[in-house]
């Protein structure tokens, strides 16, 4: 295999006096540009074709919706010759970047004018990343990070892999270096009002500085990972979405990098070379109650409707908005013990979900997920468009590994539609009071059928046959 690569970055900040995205807690708007956000692209052919190429394209926002990086794909398509199926769109989930219009969507109105720049960027990155292929080969690596902690328990499962790909020219000179590693991009707080691409904005800075090689960060498989800065979470304590400033910002971002550049060593390593692949896959999972019958589900609300409102000491008719509901419940339950405060704010957020569920899906019952499975050489990249749990990327790994040396579960990629745990999360005895189970979009079993519909879509995709294993 003659393998070509290309590669490409686009700028797209916007400027002051835009929404901000990630935190509910924030108030106001951008006050100003910190670091710049870019758009940042790989290609990687075969042979040169096109057709049977892949892009990956890393943007430093929170997130997409699916209809926007849909659109981004098929855009891509048109520009590049690569289908839209082997384009992955990733959002490095920084919590200081634009909002990219999803409640405006869900709402059925049109994004802010500012976000059609933003994806024309990824767009033309990726496109200017195809039409620029060179001869090139890669090699995987791997090191760790400890920049992550789990923020739901104190001894709970964390990944410390950073999975790193670099790609070289012709002279063995890196030209881009591609990183996976599971962490949020929540240093920055909902007090901090500049723009910023967060940790991963300085790890890539710093590693291009060092390398010139353009660097992309692809976020793992992050849901319940915050950087350590963060400490614990607890929904009974207000105030914790407050973050550190960008010296610490920039301590995390260079820690990451510093990894990934002992990890990478110098010029001359020989390449690994493999295949190039990718397939894709749809499959359709019931949303939060969505297994049961209407009726059924509609009794079981309003049963939770009337607990909620005595809890309040109101009428279930006089119950405040959805959107007024948990800080009603958390200033009702200030005098409580904090476990009790606890039961009470996670009936609510129960209650929330599970109503407002088929409101990500316009009204249904059931969603279409995408599931995109990547193989580079002798790694499978697994693309959903969810915020995966510790447990969900170390289950991906274990099904594949040994028999591909490299594997990484790949969140918010081709849009998002919340969080995605494990069974393994859902064992726990405090499950039921976890944010991530409370940002469920999906009945719990989603995340075994997608791991299961991946290993398929892995052992159907192009390339030599996968090397053979124990059963699990």
């Amino acid at each position: 295999m003659h393998l070509v690569a290309g590669t490409a970055r686009r700028t797209f900040t916007p400027g002051s006096g835009v929404e901000l995205m990630g935190y509910g807690a924030r108030s106001g708007v951008s006050t100003g540009i910190h670091d710049p956000l870019f758009a940042r692209a790989l290609f990687l052919s075969p042979n040169g074709d096109p057709a049977l190429g892949i892009v990956l394209a890393a943007a430093d926002l929170c997130l997409l919706a699916p209809a926007q990086a849909r659109e981004v794909r098929e855009r891509i398509a048109v520009e590049t010759g690569v289908p839209a199926d082997r384009t992955l769109i990733s959002c490095t989930h920084t919590h200081s970047g634009p909002d990219t219009g999803l409640g405006a969507l869900l709402r059925g109105e049109p994004p802010p004018a500012y976000v059609a720049e933003i994806l024309e960027s990824i767009v033309a990155a990726a496109s200017e990343a195809a039409g620029s292929p060179e001869s090139a080969s890669f090699r995987w690596c791997r090191t760790e990070a400890r920049i992550g902690a789990n923020r739901r328990l104190a001894h709970g499962p964390v990944d410390p892999e950073v999975l790193v790909l670099r790609v070289d020219r012709a002279s063995g000179e890196p030209l881009a270096l591609l990183f996976n590693y599971a962490c949020h991009g929540t240093v920055l707080g909902h007090d901090n009002l500049e723009i910023s691409a967060d940790w991963p904005g300085v790890a890539c800075a710093t590693i291009e500085r060092e390398t010139g090689a353009n660097t992309l960060f692809l976020l793992g498989a992050h849901a319940d990972i915050d950087p350590r800065t963060r400490g614990l979470m607890d929904l009974a304590i207000a105030g914790q979405s407050r973050g550190l400033g960008f010296d610490a910002v920039r301590a995390l971002g260079s820690e990451v990098a510093e990894a990934v550049l002992g990890a990478i060593g110098g010029n001359g390593a020989a390449p690994q070379g493999g295949p190039i692949a990718a397939a894709a896959a749809t499959l359709r999972l019931p949303v939060q109650l969505g297994s049961l019958a209407p009726d059924e589900a509609r009794k079981l609300l309003d049963r939770r409707k009337r607990e909620l409102a005595a809890v309040l000491g109101v009428a279930p008719e006089a119950l405040p908005r959805l959107s007024e509901l948990d800080g009603a419940v958390f200033r009702a339950v200030q005098e409580l013990p904090v476990s009790e405060a606890r039961e009470r704010i996670a009936q609510a957020r129960l209650y929330v979900r599970d109503k407002t569920a088929p409101f990500f899906v316009g009204g249904a019952r059931a969603v279409e997920v995408e599931l995109q499975v990547l193989r580079i050489g002798d790694c499978a990249l697994l693309g959903i468009p969810l915020e995966p749990t510790t447990e969900v990327g170390i289950d991906w790994k274990t099904r594949v590994q040994p028999r591909l040396a490299y594997a990484a579960v790949l969140g918010i990629a081709n849009g998002w539609m919340r969080y995605l745990p494990h069974a393994r999360d859902l064992e726990h005895p405090l499950a039921h009071q976890h944010y991530e189970v409370l940002s469920s979009l999906l009945e719990p079993g989603a995340s075994e059928r997608i791991l299961d519909a991946a290993e398929v879509l892995l052992a159907s995709s192009p390339g030599p046959p996968l090397r053979e294993t124990a059963s699990r």
